[in-house]
Formats: C-alpha cells, structure tokens, sequence
C-alpha cells in the first residue's frame, strides 16, 4: 500500500512539473514565432513589399511557416508561392562544388584552367592563377559588373557563351583581395557542366535539390515561366516587374522555389549537412564552407558561398547567411549555428536602392529568434535626391527640346545676328550632346553599372536616364536644325538694332 502511495505521489510530482515546465517551452517558442512575424510585418509595411514568406527550423525540422501579402498576379501568397532567390543560389552552387570535390572530382587549390581550358580574361597571366577557391570566394578579382551576367536571351550552350564573354574583362585586384562578382559562380557553374558532363541545373537538382526534397524548386527557363510577376520601386512604390531568367544564372543568381524549398536547404546547412538522415555533405566541408576566408570587414569575411559575421556575436552565435535578388525578387538566409536556429525570409520586390533595407528585414528577424532586438536600418537617402534631380533634369531638357521645336516650326521674323546666331547653336548642341553623354555613360560609370542593369534594378532611375540622354540628343538635333534654318534667313552684323530703329517706317 505505502508502495503503491509512493509511486502515485512521484507520478503526480512529474505531471504537475510537466504541466509546469512543457507549456513554458510551448510559450517561448510560439511567443519567438510571433515576434518575429510581428516584426516582418511591419518591415513589410515600411518596405512597400506585396508579399513576403518566411520559414524558421532547427536542425530536424520546420518549426513555422508564414506568408503574407499578395503575388504579382494577386492571388495571395502561401507556402507553394515560387519566388526567385537571387545570389543564395550561391551557397547552393557551393554546396554542389563541395559533393564534386568530396568525390574527388574537383580539387579546390587548382586552376581553373584544369577544367576550363578557354577559360581567359584580358590578363591572361592573372587568368592562368585563379583556382577554383578563388571564385567561391571572390578573389579572383574579377569586376562585379561584365557582360556575361543578366543575360536574358536563349543561347545553344548558354555557360560556354557566358564564359566567352569574359575574355576581354580586366581583374581589378591580381593580389586575392575579396571582389563580390557573379561571374565567379558563373565560372563554378561552367566547371560543375565540364566535370560531371552534363547541365549546371540537372546536376544541381541531382545533388542538392532531389536529397533535399527541395520539388518546388525552378532551375530553368521552362520553370521560371510558372513565376508569378515580381516588383521593382518606381518613386519609392512597388511596380509590376515581369519575370527574368538568365539560362546561365542557375549557378549565380536565376534559382527558386517555394519557402519550404528554401528551408529545406536551411535545415541542411543548419545540421552539418544532414537532412532528415539524407547525408548531402560530410560535417568538415559544412564547417569549411562556413568559415570566413575571403576578408570583407574586421567583422565580416565570407566563405565559401556563404558570409561569415559577428553581428549577433553579443547573443552569443555566429551568424552565417547569404542574401539575393534577381529583377523583382529579393530572398536571404540566415543561419544561427550556436543557437540551433534558421530563417529564410522571400521577398516579392526589390530595388539596388532599398536592397539595404529589404536585408535588414531577414537580419532583424533572425536577430529577434537570437533573443536580442533589431537593429534600425535607415533608409538610402541617395534615393530620393536622386530621384529629384533627375525628375527635374528630364523637365528642364523636355521644357528646352519642346521650345526649340517651336523655334524651328515657327523662326523669329525679324533679321537675325549672324555670329550670336552662330555661338548660340553651337552652345545648345555640346550642351545636348554633354546631357546624354552624361545619362548615358557618366552616371552609370559613377554606379558601376551599364544602363541595361540600372533598368533592371533601378527602373525609375534607369528610364529617367535613358529620358534624358534621349531628350540630349533631341535638343542638340533640334537646335542644330534651327540654325540651319535661320542661315537661310537675313542676317546682320554691327550691333542690334534699337527700339526706336525698329520702329521707324522702312523706305519702300
């Protein structure tokens, strides 16, 4: 009897403290699932995005999924919405490098040349040394902007084609210095095709996606078709963007999915390369890939495919993400190793003004499911004055364009001063002709960037531009045209006429 009352009163010790203690634990995690729902709630209000998904795991499994908003083709967002990814499809192409060089396909220390025998730049020498770490890390030097990228045309053998392009492309830094450029995962794209012998995208999906059940994920221009539209800013307010896709930025830039495809990938790289008991790498190269190497900042290196930072070191975990956009499209990944955490957050907008911005709503995030509270993230105040400016440059070239037609349709009837006539045509011409030049070429060099991209990442600033150097080369054609109207006409020499001269009879 007395046994029977001691195991009762233990059985009711140990329900009263899981009646204490699971609940507790229940609370915490619903209570960081709303928090951070809250939080990408209001960042989706003050960054104007349509429609946004997120997912938080731990290393077995997705603990939450939320959506919100609307797609570009209204219907509401949820967790089978495709969106585009950007540049996480880098760590993804790493990850595939990394299975190749686990099977002793590729080696990460040798030249890219090994694979690529064309493979050239316009320093030939500094080509012949870049090794195959060099592009997962960005220091092979190559520029951030070339013409192999974004490209949106259909090509026979689209890496090939893309890797030609490089052939006149100078390295800014021959010394290994970090240079974030697209064409290096190009590039790792172009050898995974020349080791495995087949696509970038079928290996990827062979080793990386199928393993990790990613079903939604779209790696080729037929997939792509399915997206909904994107968004890019057009004075601050989200516009319809259609979808893009490069055939050769699977490995770069062109990857996607639904936000379950991109948590999948998180719980993977979260668990040292292990997904549901599906062994997609060993734990050393995980820990490699996650290691900076490359130098960004005192507190920010970046790996291999993946950035290496400290901004949540004071609650006490290393941060490993990796964010991206494609036109329309803006996604981030972000891994809490010490935590046990990880957050991907999806985006359907994006602008290379509020890229900052459109970040901060994943680190904030993730710095909330950390513990601690997120950091403010002031808006580009370049943006604006941008905007203004060249709102009012493209009125004031109308404004002068639209007089100068007028001028020409309709000459003044008086005589006309031969040399002021002369100096003021040549004046308006360079001065149209240094409009365009100046929207054309000068304010896209000082972006690095050609007017192709600035369209696609920038719209608003990218047509105004193309306005401008459009209305530069009108009033210089038009303003040439009226002095070649006006030097069919009477001319004077000495100096003008005055009023009263004007005004007295002529002789007949």
């Amino acid at each position: 009897m007395e046994l029977r009352r001691y195991w009762a009163v233990l059985l009711a010790v140990v329900l009263a403290l899981g009646a204490l203690l699971a609940p507790a634990h229940v609370a915490r995690a619903v209570g960081a699932d709303r928090d951070v729902d809250a939080y990408l709630r209001e960042r989706m209000v003050a960054t104007k995005a349509p429609g946004l998904a997120y997912a938080i795991v731990d290393r077995r499994r997705i603990e939450h999924v939320g959506t919100m908003g609307r797609g570009g083709d209204g219907a509401p967002v949820t967790a089978r919405t495709p969106f585009l990814w950007g540049s996480v499809a880098k760590p993804m192409t790493a990850t595939a490098v990394m299975t190749l060089v686990e099977d002793g396909r590729v080696d990460l220390d040798r030249p890219v040349r090994s694979y690529l025998p064309d493979f050239t730049l316009g320093d030939r020498t500094a080509a012949a040394r870049i090794t195959v770490r060099d592009l997962l890390t960005h220091a092979s030097g190559i520029p951030e902007v070339t013409d192999a990228t974004d490209r949106f045309e259909q090509r026979r053998d689209p890496y090939r084609s893309a890797v030609a392009e490089l052939a006149d492309t100078t390295p800014l830094s021959p010394d290994g210095q970090h240079v974030y450029s697209s064409a290096n995962y190009l590039l790792l794209g172009a050898v995974v095709e020349a080791v495995t012998g087949r696509p970038y995208a079928a290996y990827l999906r062979e080793a990386v996606l199928d393993p990790l059940r990613m079903t939604g994920a779209v790696t080729t221009p037929a997939e792509a078709a399915r997206l909904p539209g994107g968004h890019g800013y057009v004075y601050g307010r989200p516009a319809p963007a259609a979808p893009r896709f490069d055939p050769a930025g699977p490995s770069y830039g062109y990857v996607g999915g639904t936000v379950v495809d991109l948590a999948h990938f998180a719980v993977a790289h979260l668990n040292d390369g292990d997904f549901g008991g599906t062994k997609l790498l060993r734990p050393a190269s995980v820990r490699e890939m996650h290691t900076g190497a490359a130098r960004i900042s005192d507190t920010h290196r970046y790996g291999l495919g993946w950035r290496d930072d400290d901004r949540n070191a004071d609650l006490g975990t290393r941060t490993i993400w990796h964010g991206g956009a494609s036109p329309g499209y803006q996604a981030t990944i972000v891994l809490l190793p010490d935590a046990g955490r990880a957050l991907v957050v999806m985006q359907n907008v994006y602008g290379y003004f509020q890229d900052s911005e459109l970040v901060a709503s994943a680190l904030g995030a993730a710095r909330i499911l950390a513990g601690g509270l997120p950091r403010d993230e002031a808006g580009s105040t370049l943006y604006p004055g941008l905007l203004t400016g060249l709102t009012a440059v493209a009125a004031a070239v109308t404004s002068a364009t639209g007089w100068a037609v007028f001028r020409l349709l309709r000459p003044a009837a008086r005589p006309v001063r031969r040399r002021r006539t002369a100096l003021a045509t040549g004046a308006w011409t360079l001065l149209g002709l240094g409009v365009a030049y100046g929207a054309w070429i000068a304010v896209p060099d000082a972006f690095g960037a050609d007017p192709r991209l600035i369209r696609l990442y920038a719209p608003d600033l990218g047509w105004l531009l193309a306005a401008i150097a459009t209305g530069g080369f009108a009033l210089a054609a038009v303003r040439l045209g009226c002095g070649l109207r006006l030097s069919t006409r009477r001319y004077v020499d000495g100096p003008a006429p005055t009023r009263e001269e004007r005004a007295r009879p002529r002789n007949p």
